[in-house]
């Protein structure tokens, strides 16, 4: 088999790291960046203490605090517009996933002329951006690994994303210090989006070597630390713990890629505005059932993963249903709410399937079934 891996971000991790800031922007040639956050980081000092931090190195900043969850093109367009106007040479973004996707999309549009929807899909020919640092805030979307930004789009009404290196960070520094401040829920549901991208990146049709060693180490971690990150926020070893599974689940599915979970959380999140984490969770037990038909070998990995024995002559039926419970069982222990406790409705369930199929993830699912299979899983996993 012929397998291609993707180049790494160079990164940095420990407590205190992202004092080193104004430091390692200096080093990059930077004299002028947009510093990209929500409003959020900057009511907690977050965004100001890194802002001071480039100052004291002599770099002067352009603040971007508009931010929002699931980031609309038109907010990435309006973003870009003013770095273009201020001639920013580099871009420095703080949070979660939606901050950094957002500092993605503006690179992509620093010499590409927008909209930004022109450029969905992979993009191999795009005029580069300016150097990138990503200092992540969350554990889950290991957004500051990975080659792609998800933008919604608001005249479609669905997500979609450039694939490009425009969007790979010229350095990621990751310091646990920054994610104890995070609010339980929030933390379970940046750590399943986490559990989410190394399981699918598993059992996917793209998945290799490479990816499977990274997802293995972060399915592991997460089923270690998550619990103890939820229940005590103030954890540090627990926090570094996380961070580093996702960093590692998202190298894994940037070099395997997602699928079927990922097709089902874009389009919960899109329709009925679910937090991207829990959205793809919500399906994920019934999702790597299905997988294990003819990922069998790669499931009975998440069992081993998760803790879980089975025989060694354990049926493919009887390795997704063990994963299907070790699954379950782990995102309950954070409290994560099923589709019925988010509010969605059934009969809304039923007519989101064909969506789901229509999702570009969709072509990496390990083998194809109809949407009436999709609604069928959906269903299992309404109330469960």
């Amino acid at each position: 088999m012929i397998t291609s891996y993707n180049v790494f971000v160079p990164s940095i991790m420990g407590c205190g790291s992202s004092l080193r800031t104004g430091i390692k922007v200096r080093e990059l040639g930077c004299k002028k960046v947009l510093v990209v956050y929500d409003k959020g980081l900057k009511a907690v000092g977050i965004a100001d203490t890194i802002v001071e931090n480039l100052h004291n190195s002599g770099i002067e900043t352009v603040c971007f605090d508009g931010v929002l969850p699931d980031p609309p093109d038109t907010m990435v367009e309006r973003a870009a517009e003013i770095a273009r106007n201020e001639a920013i040479d580099g871009i420095v973004a703080i949070g979660g996933g939606s901050a950094i996707d957002t500092a993605k999309g503006i690179n992509v549009l620093i010499n590409n002329p927008p909209p930004i929807m022109k450029y969905f899909g992979m993009q191999k020919r795009l005029k580069l951006g300016v150097p990138m640092v990503f200092i992540p805030t969350t554990s889950g979307t290991g957004s500051e690994v990975t080659n792609m930004c998800v933008i919604s789009c608001t005249s479609r009404g669905n997500k979609d994303s450039v694939v490009s290196p425009v969007c790979v960070a010229t350095l990621a520094i990751l310091d646990p210090e920054l994610t104890l401040g995070l609010p339980p829920k929030m933390t379970a549901a940046t750590g399943v989006d986490a559990l989410s991208h190394a399981v699918e990146s598993l059992t996917g049709n793209q998945s290799n070597p490479l990816s499977d060693a990274l997802a293995r180490d972060a399915i592991h971690t997460i089923a270690k630390w998550l619990p103890i990150a939820y229940r005590d926020g103030s954890n540090i070893e627990a926090r570094e713990q996380m961070l580093l599974a996702s960093m590692f689940a998202g190298m894994a599915f940037t070099n395997g890629l997602v699928h079927l979970g990922h097709s089902i959380g874009h389009t919960l999140g899109a329709h009925f505005h679910v937090p991207h984490g829990v959205a793809c969770a919500v399906a994920l037990p019934e999702v790597i059932e299905y997988a294990s038909r003819t990922e069998y070998k790669k499931v009975r990995m998440i069992c081993e993963c998760l803790g879980v024995e089975l025989p060694v002559n354990a049926t493919p039926e009887e390795i997704g249903a063990a994963a299907k419970n070790a699954l379950r069982t782990l995102i309950k222990s954070v409290d994560i709410p099923n589709m019925k406790e988010l509010g969605i409705p059934l009969e809304a369930v039923k007519k989101v399937a064909p969506l789901v199929t229509a999702d570009s993830g969709f072509a990496l699912v390990p083998y194809r079934i109809p949407s009436s299979k999709v609604a069928e899983m959906l269903l299992s996993a309404y109330e469960a």
